[in-house]
């Protein structure tokens, strides 16, 4: 019977699973304790080996998830940090430019109402005021569409103040287009009218527009139709305004040597007592080209020179406020601008 149990075991063991052996750990404490001995299979061993790596493999993840976090946190936290800075930045932009629209506002109205705009003429465009309230509206319906930026949306202010002065300039172009207009019309008048002086510093006022003494009889009274102007002779003589030379008069009784500028809107200047004229009849000038040289032809008393400014081809004016439009220094447009 024992050779049969020996037998029997040694087919057990023989014929075991795979897996099934045991693995015996004994504990043998040095004193009288009980001794203590653990069997496993190789199964559950490489169970607990599995749970072991995998615990060790989870706290590897989770360390690295915890630094991936960290490092999104500092980088919402830099970008927090520029975005508050920018806030602030835009912010401070957003009062410059509220300032300028003012400042723009105010300028183009005085512009075009310096140019001859009627009140009612500016009160058919949209004012500053109007281009907010569309804008605001415009921001206010934005953001009510779209909750879902959330604080995001506060970005969009200062979007909608660019778009206040779109709306302003575009409400307003027409406007800007006819004060444009009115300018250069301007700058064409005055370009072409005959202004300032028509000779260098140097020449002195002689005689005025007006009743004078005859200088030549010194016996009756006679009326001065121009502004004479004394200076050396061969001192060179300007055109006072763009134009065209309409006549050239050689040896005339009265003027005696002289050009006559046709000028645009009706203005003509006359340059008399020249010693002599370098233009020609036809010739196109420019304020400051010269026409001739001061002289003393013609009925004269000394060498001059004799200027007029007329409204049309008859009608003489006072040189004087023409003169003075563009001199401030001289005694006597000082005295003239002072009414005196």
């Amino acid at each position: 019977m024992g050779l049969f149990s020996k037998l029997q075991d040694s087919l057990d063991r023989n014929v075991r699973q795979p897996g099934q052996e045991r693995l015996t750990i004994m504990v043998i404490p040095h004193g009288q304790e009980k001794i203590f001995s653990l069997q496993l299979n190789w199964l559950m061993i490489a169970f607990l080996v599995g749970i072991l790596m995998l615990a060790v493999g989870l706290s590897v993840y989770g360390v690295y998830l915890h630094t991936a976090r960290q490092r999104e946190i500092q980088r919402l936290k830099d970008l927090y940090g520029l975005n508050y800075t920018a806030t602030l930045r835009i912010q401070q932009q957003q009062e410059e430019l509220r300032e300028l629209q003012d400042q723009l506002s105010n300028n183009v109205e005085e512009i075009a109402a310096t140019l001859g705009a009627e009140p009612e003429y500016l009160d058919n465009y949209a004012t500053l005021s109007d281009a907010r309230d569309r804008a605001s509206g415009e921001l206010f319906r934005e953001i009510t569409s779209r909750v879902d930026m959330g604080p995001g949306t506060r970005y969009l202010e200062p979007i909608y103040s660019m778009k206040t002065l779109n709306n302003y300039l575009d409400d307003r172009s027409s406007l800007l287009e006819a004060t444009g207009y009115r300018i250069k019309k301007g700058l064409n008048v005055y370009q072409s009218m005959p202004l300032g002086r028509p000779g260098p510093a140097g020449m002195w006022d002689s005689s005025r527009f007006g009743m004078r003494i005859d200088p030549i009889t010194r016996a009756v009274m006679e009326f001065h139709s121009g502004f004479d102007m004394s200076g050396p002779h061969g001192t060179p003589i300007h055109a006072t305004g763009e134009g065209v030379v309409d006549r050239v008069l050689i040896y005339d009784p009265g003027y005696g040597n002289a050009v006559i500028i046709r000028h645009d809107n009706g203005f003509y200047s006359m340059y008399a007592h020249l010693y002599r004229a370098t233009v020609k009849q036809g010739q196109r000038v420019h304020r400051g080209d010269t026409v001739g040289l001061m002289g003393r032809t013609g009925r004269v008393t000394g060498t001059h020179l004799h200027y007029e400014v007329w409204l049309g081809e008859s009608k003489r004016v006072d040189p004087l406020p023409f003169v003075c439009a563009t001199d401030l220094d001289s005694s006597t447009c000082q005295s003239f601008l002072q009414g005196e």
